[in-house]
């Protein structure tokens, strides 16, 4: 059984200033909602109990929000704010929380690193802090779904145009596994391929992944790149080639967090969902000379 979750809230977020001078891009709001809260009610929703999320230093706000609020909620029980009461209660959803520091930069293995021993032997949910995904079934599931018919370690991704490959770990896919259509055994990994023509694939990386303890013995094993990081991808690219990797072609629409026009696609997909915003939204829209 999975279990264990690790979001990892590395950056700095220069992207969106001056909005993350003060406040971590992660706590950006989706119409109502920080991001970092989608994200981890998916994990929730798909089982998972223990949640470490990994920051870095100036991000102290994202502790604050998932941690005990017994003052405020005090003040709402005397005001009879019931409805107040019911969000903050939806905030942590009876998972527990638990935080670690990545003091530098080094890349999205190093930051791992950083929750090995809340891991300690048991497998985990892996997610990145600035990919949102509204899927009908939470991602993390249907990963945790192909992890437990026998994988070492699941690559949640989709398909990408070519001009985009060259973001993201793209993975050299082999056959379909255990009858799923979506499955693909993981032959190779590449981590940002100059171009399309460098990608063993147009299957790319997007931030989520189930993984078994296994996975730090791998990054004991790599070197850092040009930048002086370390990568999840060179990790995972020593577990490929044994049949075990998969390379899951998950269902949902995908967001870029880390991206301007990805927040903005975001907010409008859902505030159009929204019960208090879709109808105004939706006029709005219509109202656009575009």
């Amino acid at each position: 059984m999975v279990r264990k979750g690790v979001i990892l809230c590395g950056g700095q977020g220069t992207r969106f200033l001056p909005a993350t001078k003060a406040l971590p891009k992660e706590m950006l709001p989706v119409v109502d909602t920080p991001v970092l809260q989608y994200i981890v009610d998916e994990m929730i929703d798909s089982g998972i109990s223990d949640i470490c999320i990994v920051i870095s230093p100036g991000k102290e706000e994202i502790v604050r929000y998932f941690s005990p609020k017994g003052k405020l909620e005090k003040t709402l029980r005397k005001k009879g704010d019931e409805r107040g009461i019911a969000a903050l209660h939806s905030i942590n959803k009876g998972a527990r929380f638990i935080f670690a520091v990545q003091k530098y930069p080094k890349g999205m293995a190093d930051a791992l690193l950083k929750a090995r021993e809340f891991i300690g032997n048991e497998p985990f949910v892996l997610s990145t802090g600035d990919d949102l995904v509204r899927a009908d079934v939470p991602v993390s599931a249907q990963l945790i779904e192909a992890f437990d018919k026998g994988c070492d370690a699941v690559i949640g991704g989709q398909m990408v145009t070519p001009d985009k490959i060259h973001l993201y770990g793209s993975a050299e896919l082999g056959g379909h596994m255990f009858g799923d259509e979506r499955a693909y055994e993981c032959k190779r990994l590449v981590e940002k391929p100059k171009s399309a023509e460098d990608a063993p694939s147009l299957f790319a990386a997007l931030g989520r992944y189930v993984l078994g303890p296994r996975i730090f013995d791998k990054i004991g094993m790599i070197t850092p790149d040009k930048k002086g990081e370390l990568q999840i991808t060179d990790a995972l690219g020593l577990m490929c080639g044994d049949g075990r990797v998969c390379a899951y072609d998950f269902e949902g629409y995908r967001y870029d967090m880390g991206s301007k026009a990805g927040a903005v696609q975001a907010t409008i997909s859902f505030a159009l969902r929204h019960p208090e915003t879709k109808d105004e939204t939706l006029a709005f829209l219509r109202s656009l000379e575009l």
